[in-house]
């Protein structure tokens, strides 16, 4: 469907201490802002936050499973930003396991609360405290499906972080020099946010006519 960049896999800025979290699909940002739910997303933290101009970065949809092991950890280090998390499992029970518990800044053996998983629940919270997601009870074959999007103090913050995971991930490149480069052309283009994220959509463009390319002619040579 349009606006998703379908992979699946593990993401996380922690370094060292990843969640655990399989995504299932990632959304372009410049396409989800286009949205409703966008709209909902946006209004909520700046009503929760007191504060407008909230971009979202990252745009997931998370799947955990009963025999997954996730890890305690932060969304972010040293930013003011947070995380918008959507409950998508129906016909879960309290004993069902599935929630998300939150703990201590230090001390991790300590909870402070835990909301559980309930269908069309929604938890905010900021990025730097320390969660963890709970996989579903080992009875159970249903899965935990949540709805994740991060957002940035402003526009150009949230294009910069966007485009610092796309670059570091896909790139043969290290994280320091992703960013330098971005920080340069974000200089050049006068730190204007939306001729950053139009040099970013070109970017993402051009990244998926060359696998679309790389992909047929793939398909070719094994038809040989």
């Amino acid at each position: 469907s349009s606006g998703i960049n379908a992979e699946y896999g593990d993401d996380s800025e922690d370094e060292g201490e990843t969640d655990n979290v399989h995504w299932i699909s990632g959304y372009h940002t410049h396409q989800f802002v286009q949205s409703n739910l966008w709209t909902l997303v946006r209004d909520t933290v700046t009503q929760m936050t007191g504060h407008e101009g909230w971009y979202p970065y990252d745009i997931s949809c998370n799947l955990n499973r009963a025999w997954d092991h996730t890890r305690i950890h932060k969304d972010c280090f040293g930013k003011d930003e947070y995380t918008f998390l959507i409950f998508l499992t129906p016909d879960y029970q309290p004993g069902d396991l599935g929630g998300t518990v939150f703990y201590q800044h230090e001390d991790v053996s300590e909870i402070v609360t835990l909301v559980q998983n309930r269908f069309g629940r929604v938890a905010l919270f900021h990025c730097e405290i320390k969660h963890a997601a709970r996989p579903p009870h080992s009875s159970l074959s249903l899965a935990r499906y949540t709805f994740v999007v991060k957002v940035a103090r402003s526009k150009l913050s949230a294009v910069q972080r966007e485009m610092l995971t796309v670059v570091a991930h896909t790139q043969d490149t290290e994280e320091s020099e992703a960013e330098q480069w971005i920080a340069d052309e974000s200089e050049r283009l006068g730190n204007d946010p939306d001729k950053l994220e139009a040099l970013f959509i070109s970017l993402i463009e051009t990244a998926d006519q060359m696998r679309h390319s790389d992909l047929e002619n793939s398909l070719l040579n094994a038809g040989k």
